[in-house]
């Protein structure tokens, strides 16, 4: 059973806190255009994040890039409450570069995974979050000033954990058998996504049957393997419209797709938007 703690928003951000005492792993598919801050507050569980898979436990920061697949899953048993921050680069971008800040695209590019903190530094990055809420909901003068200015120490708190970690050992991914797998599986369709191969042929090439393939891929990451692929070449896509002069057509057969209505479907199905509308948006927002 979920329990809403808080949620609160403002222009370019939303931040709420869930506890679920119950077992609980993503279903649905989640793939976004926004940032992504997850603080463990309680519980463990595993994360899935683009082709590998992260043990998280209490207190642990998980930083995850816009447009990367991902999901959470059970590990262990019992409740687990966290803190979600989402973050809107188009809206905080101009804001943090002008206050000298890193901006959200160099930060969770460069930094995306999990973060293990220190108990000193756990705890200063749950009173700024909780500081966000605070500021929000109360809406008192000046509020989304502070609301920046307390995201802004989160970022650099968060910089300098990531840049001593480089010397030290860095979070290692889960490596069952199965989750192995997957991974090596996710890497090829990431890096083969325009490939029209059957799932039976994919199944071939990494020596597992079709039925355990299909089954152990939607247990870790919530997609079956055509829709992982789908949504790599979607990602693809975004990248072709915006720094190529390719046509439509001309990029949905580069991306293997079998005609171009079908890349359209698929596109605004992930994309919430069209190929066409993402192209003119992305133009906009560059000239």
């Amino acid at each position: 059973m979920d329990k809403i703690i808080f949620s609160e928003s403002m222009e370019g951000l939303v931040i709420d806190e869930v506890v679920r005492d119950e077992e609980y792993s993503m279903t649905m598919n989640h793939f976004h255009d926004t940032y992504e801050l997850y603080y463990l507050l309680e519980g463990e569980r595993y994360y899935f994040i683009e082709k590998e898979t992260y043990y998280v436990k209490a207190g642990d920061v998980v930083l995850i890039n816009r447009e990367q697949v991902h999901k959470t899953s059970q590990a262990g048993s019992g409740k687990h409450d966290r803190i979600l921050l989402q973050l809107s680069g188009r809206i905080l971008d101009p804001w943090l570069k002008n206050a000298g800040v890193f901006s959200l695209e160099r930060l969770f590019g460069d930094y995306y995974g999990v973060l293990k903190v220190s108990e000193l530094e756990r705890e200063e990055i749950k009173s700024l979050l909780f500081g966000i809420r605070d500021e929000i909901g109360q809406r008192g003068e000046r509020y989304e000033t502070m609301v920046r200015l307390k995201l802004s120490q989160i970022l650099l708190l968060i910089y300098r954990i990531r840049k001593k970690s480089v010397l030290k050992e860095m979070p290692a991914t889960v490596q069952t058998a199965k989750h192995g797998k997957v991974h090596e599986v996710a890497e090829y369709l990431t890096t083969h996504c325009e490939s029209g191969e059957s799932l039976e042929e994919i199944a071939e090439k990494f020596f597992i049957s079709k039925s355990y393939l299909s089954r152990i891929f939607r247990e870790v990451t919530s997609f079956s393997v055509n829709e992982y692929r789908n949504l790599a070449r979607v990602r693809k896509a975004k990248e072709l419209l915006s720094n190529s002069d390719y046509t439509i057509t001309e990029i949905s057969g580069l991306l293997g797709f079998e005609s171009v209505t079908y890349f359209e479907r698929i596109f605004k199905k992930h994309g919430d938007e069209t190929p066409s509308g993402y192209r003119k948006k992305t133009r906009r927002v560059e000239s």
